[in-house]
């Protein structure tokens, strides 16, 4: 095939991808949550207002998202809040 065109095979295999099934966000959350289980918490008991691996997945979902900053982290937690919960 001459350049510039794309094999029938390819296409086939680009439509696949896009018609995959989504794998559930409560499967997601609760398999990125369990890789923070081991991490201990050096925070003073008192001042733990959320739990420290909540923090973590939080922050990895907001820089995943575009997050470049603390505040930006914050405006997705908070603009996601229910989904999160």
């Amino acid at each position: 095939m001459g350049k510039g065109f794309v094999s029938v095979k390819a296409k086939s295999k680009k439509t696949a991808a896009k018609t995959a099934k989504l794998t559930p966000i409560s499967q997601v959350q609760a398999n990125l949550s369990s890789y923070f289980n081991d991490i201990k918490d050096p925070r003073v008991k008192r001042t733990k207002k959320h739990l420290l691996k909540d923090i973590l997945v939080i922050a990895i979902l907001a820089v995943i998202a575009g997050a470049e900053g603390w505040e930006d982290i914050e405006n997705y937690a908070q603009a996601k809040q229910q989904w999160l919960s």
